[in-house]
């Protein structure tokens, strides 16, 4: 399965399909994720699998494939309402415990909040706007891809 693939059915369609029935889950998964968004579009010099550089490569991903709007929560040194950090919270949060850390609050569509508005103290994460922008991330990186401007660095050998 080539970088392209794996985005496609494993990113965009698997991850779609469990934010159908699990919302929850849905959140870990897209902060992972965008992890390997970081990852697929920075220098190809540094070996994708190094140790130590999550957090840089989910900010580039944030950075350089998600909505303005995101680059206001991508930065601990950044002031904003709440001191959110997404990759302190959401990501760390979800990939060591399954929970986000104190300044997140996930939600879905149905309870009619914004994304990335705030509950009191917490930033709103809204589990379809988040897949949506996370997609919309996905077919950049393809997009990249397909124009030549990065290159594929990891095939799968999936059995």
């Amino acid at each position: 399965m080539t970088q392209t693939e794996f985005i496609k059915k494993v990113l965009i369609d698997e991850i779609g399909d469990i934010l159908l029935n699990h919302k929850f889950l849905s959140f870990g998964l897209i902060a992972t994720g965008i992890e390997l968004l970081g990852t697929c579009i920075e220098s190809p010099k540094n070996s994708f699998y190094i140790q130590g550089e999550s957090g840089n490569r989910f900010r580039l991903a944030i950075d350089q494939l998600f909505p303005s709007e995101y680059k206001r929560y991508n930065n601990l040194k950044n002031v904003n309402n709440f001191n959110c950090d997404l990759y302190i919270e959401l990501r760390c949060g979800m990939n060591h415990s399954l929970l986000p850390k104190s300044k997140i609050a996930l939600t879905e569509r149905k309870f009619n909040h914004k994304n990335l508005s705030s509950s009191g103290d917490k930033l709103l994460l809204v589990a379809e706007d988040f897949f949506e922008d996370f997609r919309n991330a996905c077919n950049q990186v393809i997009q990249k891809i397909d124009n030549g401007e990065i290159k594929e660095r990891f095939s799968l050998n999936l059995i």
